[in-house]
């Protein structure tokens, strides 16, 4: 079998985005249901062993969450490189930061609104403007100069989403600059980028969901898949966060 033939059957992007969805689904499922739900419910009324039990459970699937993050910034890079117009591409990336942040504050600290940190659409945001000034630094100026001032970019953007405490944050930005640079070597945009997740995580648990991550990312086939799904991806974000704190409130007050 060819190498073309390995790669028309690895994942398409579709596949790597709803893969990367219910990931997202199981972290924040995790943290909602679980942590601020279940856990302590149960020892609030002294099962403690089994509170340790669900406990567990909520580590095995904050380990299966830290999937979607690599996933979205190597498909964030991948639609990058191929948009027609990138303007428009951050633009959407934007308006649903706004959209989602509401959502996302309900979820993280059940209040409308909380300044301690933003969504995950806000560090792809500012993922994409970063990509755009490297691009742009690269394709017009001179070589001698264009990667200092490539990494200064960089470097820039991961301070703002430190200030500004986006999900993710700093490492968030180096990570879309990694699978960036290297996205013509996948192997080693993928080892990079996990050895940089691994090292930003900083907890043991997590190492198998990163692990996987890039797995199936080295697993891209190039294309996109079949179905035009490209509103659901967008849609599916703040609508999950609000579907999970609404049955935590339901369910648990």
């Amino acid at each position: 079998m060819t190498e073309k033939q390995i790669l028309r059957h690895g994942l398409n992007g579709n596949q790597l985005k709803l893969i990367a969805v219910v990931s997202m689904l199981c972290d924040h499922a995790a943290i909602r249901l679980l942590a601020y739900g279940l856990i302590p419910a149960l020892y609030a009324v002294g099962e403690d062993a089994l509170a340790e039990r669900w406990n567990q459970v909520f580590w095995i699937l904050r380990s299966a969450g830290r999937m979607a993050f690599p996933i979205y910034v190597f498909l964030l890079t991948e639609g990058f490189c191929h948009t027609r117009d990138r303007s428009r591409y951050a633009l959407r990336l934007g308006v649903f930061a706004f959209i989602s942040e509401i959502p996302f504050d309900l979820l993280v600290y059940g209040k409308i609104w909380d300044t301690h940190s933003q969504n995950v659409f806000f560090t792809l945001f500012l993922g994409v403007l970063m990509l755009t000034a490297v691009d742009w630094i690269g394709r017009n100026t001179d070589a001698a100069l264009a990667q200092y001032r490539q990494m200064a970019v960089i470097v820039a953007a991961a301070l703002l989403a430190w200030f500004l405490r986006t999900d993710y944050d700093a490492a968030g930005i180096m990570l879309i600059a990694v699978l960036f640079w290297f996205r013509l070597t996948p192997d080693t945009a993928c080892l990079a980028g996990f050895v940089l997740m691994a090292a930003a995580e900083f907890r043991p648990i997590y190492i198998p969901g990163l692990a996987v991550a890039f797995f199936l990312i080295r697993c891209y086939n190039g294309t996109r898949g079949t179905w035009n799904g490209k509103w659901f991806f967008y849609l599916v974000y703040p609508l999950h966060l609000l579907v999970l704190y609404g049955i935590s409130k339901m369910v648990f007050g």
